[in-house]
């Protein structure tokens, strides 16, 4: 942890059976902050992934470097955090010593008395999968591929199911949509869903894979890519793959699921999830969604 704020953090965090303690040794004062009597500033916020997911993990921190200030993300992700007035280093962890894992992320923050700051989201993320996802990002999907498998080798990280779930995502969106294997990408997305039930990234990759999937097996798998994408939608957080890969954000999941319905005969709930959402799509949707929804409001009797 960085003492250059004036704070330092020991945590050794327990989760069943790893056993968690906090201590937090301030050492030194905040300018102005002596004396007792200044009124606060707040800030608050919600904790996500990289991808908009919620994280309430119990083992999950955010706190202000240079003060003792921690809050514990509630059900919902939010939090709260109060100090004198002051520019700050917003710091957001998710730590287990035992596994050697760390979702970690900073931002600046400047609380002014009497005020809260509304931070919207503040997104954690592991730096080791970053790597993979950048050679994702370059269209190298064999070196992405190989990247996501040493991730999950690594017994450490293996033990860490947020991580374990993301780098097993990252393996189905790279053999999915990089390498054109539907079928074992959907298996990955599968695991990773396994792994954490809260990864809608996990969700959405599968609810592509299942119309890809036809091309092989000759199947219909549009209830089931329905219900993996409404899933995506249901969870907590607003969905955004960006900037991590493909540029899918919230109302996309709404356009795609309009267009699997209208595939599957079910025009009425198509036509009416798409007339809702089309000014959304023109706006804020990718082009794959603007071409779905002018499908299927184009193409119904």
């Amino acid at each position: 942890m960085d003492i250059n704020y004036g704070c330092r953090m020991i945590f050794k965090i327990t989760r069943f059976s790893v056993a968690v303690t906090i201590t937090v040794l301030i050492s030194s004062l905040i300018t102005g902050c002596g004396g007792g009597g200044s009124s606060l500033g707040s800030v608050s916020g919600v904790l996500t992934d990289g991808f908009g997911a919620i994280i309430n993990h119990p083992a999950a921190v955010v706190s202000l470097d240079g003060t003792s200030e921690l809050a514990y993300p509630a059900s919902d992700g939010s939090f709260t955090l109060s100090a004198p007035p002051g520019t700050y280093i917003l710091r957001g962890q998710l730590y287990d010593a035992i596994a050697g894992f760390l979702l970690d992320s900073t931002r600046e923050v400047v609380l002014v008395e009497g005020q809260t700051l509304e931070t919207g989201t503040f997104a954690i993320s592991d730096n080791t999968l970053e790597v993979a996802w950048e050679s994702y990002r370059q269209g190298q999907f064999n070196k992405a591929e190989n990247e996501f498998k040493v991730y999950l080798n690594d017994a450490r990280s293996a033990q860490a199911h947020v991580g374990a779930s993301s780098a097993l995502s990252g393996l189905g969106w790279t053999r999915g949509r990089g390498l054109d294997n539907p079928v074992l990408a959907a298996d990955n997305f599968l695991d990773a869903i396994v792994g954490w039930d809260g990864n809608v990234d996990a969700y959405v990759g599968l609810a592509a894979c299942e119309l890809s999937q036809m091309k092989f097996d000759g199947g219909f798998h549009f209830n089931q890519a329905i219900q993996a994408v409404t899933t995506a939608i249901d969870l907590p957080g607003n969905y955004s793959s960006s900037p991590t890969h493909d540029q899918i954000s919230e109302v996309d999941l709404y356009a795609y699921r309009a267009f699997v319905d209208y595939l599957n005969g079910n025009t009425v709930n198509a036509r009416q999830e798409a007339l809702e959402i089309q000014d959304e799509v023109a706006t804020g949707g990718n082009s794959a969604s603007s071409g779905m929804i002018e499908i299927v409001l184009n193409f119904l009797p």
